[in-house]
């Protein structure tokens, strides 16, 4: 059994970030999921740990039952309250007073988190100086602007380390650490946290706990480096929006729908003719609409997440069809499933749609939707369009956080009236704001009362030639429609998930494979 060790977690810090998207408080007391992001950061040890929290004076007088709610998460926990600084989480840890000189110490970040075994890190470490665990290969935390600190390594012993910048323009293929450093013992820590803040040069920024295992190594002592299987940065308030917006996906319950009034008939109409060429050269060898999302086909997430309809229509390319088993998969959901096969690349997705012109009854409802997303939205109030007859139309939207964006010039926006809720003008793949992540941002699922209008609107646009890059969009046709009075409404969706490229997939995956094991 390996012996108790004394986890000290700076969290002395200002969040000046949070403090200015609105999230007040101290950011490790922020909710994360069903606990607070202290309580992640604490789950990461052993319950016979001895646990240092730091926080500053300023924090204790914002929040007075600070050390209170700290004291309570861990069987072994002390408080130090330190006077507010601008030093970093190495000065906040060397407050702390009363560890013995041999204990071995661990200094953790208390806006990260890993999925790891604590054990086997121990274990790994246990003949060493000090120890870092590391995350390499594909984790979202790298996807973004942050940079962590960067290890060189000579199989699993570090030899130098760089913060804020990686070796190499692949960082993600190099180790990066994850805010936790383990040191033999207390005395080896503060011998080395002390040399470090009396040389370092704050103009350069922070002192940051990581800076000292290059100490170490330059005196030819040991640090090892221990891959963890899942890191969670929890940093930046888009970091922390990122999180919740997973963890809302992958807890929330399945949705719930109302029956449509009595007598609406409503078309539910589902274009898939796109070649998937991205997951085929990805290595993805059956057809996109049956690529499985979350033990099931892409499809059927995606239409389980719509309206309920009367009537179902497919589209898919004709060798898909004939290739693959996508009828018998649509049909043993809805079996009056109709399919038109697509047997030529179109001119966009309008002009898929009105392949079926023939199969749309024009008084009935129609709703057209892709195949590679789904979303959550609120029953009680699509059923208030429904009920409303001014409204001719809807276009469902959400405010997406520009963190979870790679493209934002990617997507088609609605710019609305001075209700902030009637459609003006439907814009594609440019952005009508300077702050995106407050703008109706087109999901690309579209509701009209009356076939007859996506109809007309999409021929309309069409034959007047009007295109976005080459391309006939639906979004595009509405403005038509908007122009000859019909009045579409944005329709705000609780959550929208895409899962249309195969990076998009991987980032599911991920988060996916990380809270089923966190649930373990």
């Amino acid at each position: 059994m390996h012996p108790a060790i004394h986890i000290i977690i700076p969290m002395a810090g200002h969040s000046r970030r949070f403090q200015a998207q609105g999230l007040k408080g101290p950011k490790a007391l922020l909710p994360v999921g069903k606990m607070t992001m202290i309580e992640h950061v604490v789950s990461m040890f052993g319950q016979h740990d001895h646990f240092h929290f730091v926080i500053n004076e300023e924090q204790q007088k914002e929040t007075p039952d600070i050390v209170q709610r700290l004291k309570v998460i861990a069987a072994r926990a002390d408080v130090s309250v330190i006077p507010s600084h601008e030093n970093g989480p190495t000065f906040s840890a060397l407050q702390v007073q009363g560890i013995p000189d041999d204990a071995p110490v661990t200094i953790a970040y208390c806006d990260f988190t890993v999925r790891w075994d604590y054990r086997a890190f121990l274990g790994h470490v246990s003949q060493a100086d000090a120890g870092a665990p590391s995350f390499r290969g594909f984790h979202p935390a790298s996807l973004g602007d942050t940079y962590y600190a960067y290890m060189r390594v000579d199989g699993d012993r570090m030899v130098e380390l760089r913060e804020k910048r990686s070796f190499t323009p692949n960082r993600m293929e190099e180790h990066a650490s994850t805010g936790i450093y383990y040191f033999a013992s207390s005395q080896m820590f503060r011998h080395y946290a002390e040399r470090l803040l009396a040389e370092h040069d704050y103009a350069k920024g922070e002192a940051y706990t990581s800076l000292l295992l290059n100490m170490i190594v330059a005196d030819g002592k040991e640090v090892i480096v221990h891959d963890v299987d899942h890191f969670i940065c929890l940093g930046t308030p888009g970091d922390y929006r990122q999180y919740l917006y997973w963890y809302d996906y992958l807890h929330r319950p399945q949705q719930r729908h109302l029956a449509p009034p009595p007598g609406f008939r409503q078309i539910n109409l589902v274009p898939m003719a796109g070649r998937g060429s991205r997951f085929r050269d990805y290595g993805y060898r059956v057809a996109k609409p049956l690529i499985p999302v979350r033990g099931e086909p892409m499809m059927l997430r995606a239409t389980a997440s719509l309206p309920p309809a009367t009537d179902w229509i497919f589209l898919p390319r004709a060798v898909d069809l004939e290739r693959h088993p996508i009828a018998d998969t649509v049909r043993a959901v809805y079996p009056q499933a109709k399919f038109i096969p697509v047997a030529e690349t179109t001119s966009g997705q309008a002009a898929t749609c009105l392949l079926a012109e023939n199969m749309l009854d024009p008084d009935a409802a129609v709703c057209i939707a892709s195949c590679d997303y789904e979303h959550a939205y609120d029953p009680e109030s699509w059923q208030a369009i429904l009920n409303d007859p001014s409204i001719d139309g809807a276009i469902w939207t959400c405010r997406m956080d520009m963190s979870m964006v790679r493209n934002p010039v990617a997507f088609a926006y609605c710019v609305t009236g001075v209700d902030q809720r009637t459609v003006t003008k439907v814009v594609e793949k440019r952005l009508i704001s300077d702050n995106p992540s407050l703008d109706p941002m087109v999901v690309g699922t579209f509701w009209y009362r009356c076939a007859r209008d996506f109809i007309w609107g999409a021929k309309t646009m069409i034959e007047k030639g009007i295109t976005v890059n080459g391309e006939h969009y639906v979004g595009t046709s509405i403005n038509q429609l908007i122009e000859a009075g019909k009045r579409f409404v944005i329709f705000d969706v609780i959550q929208w998930v895409s899962f249309g490229d195969p990076h998009e997939m991987q980032i599911l995956g991920y988060w996916d494979n990380y809270f089923h094991k966190l649930k373990d």
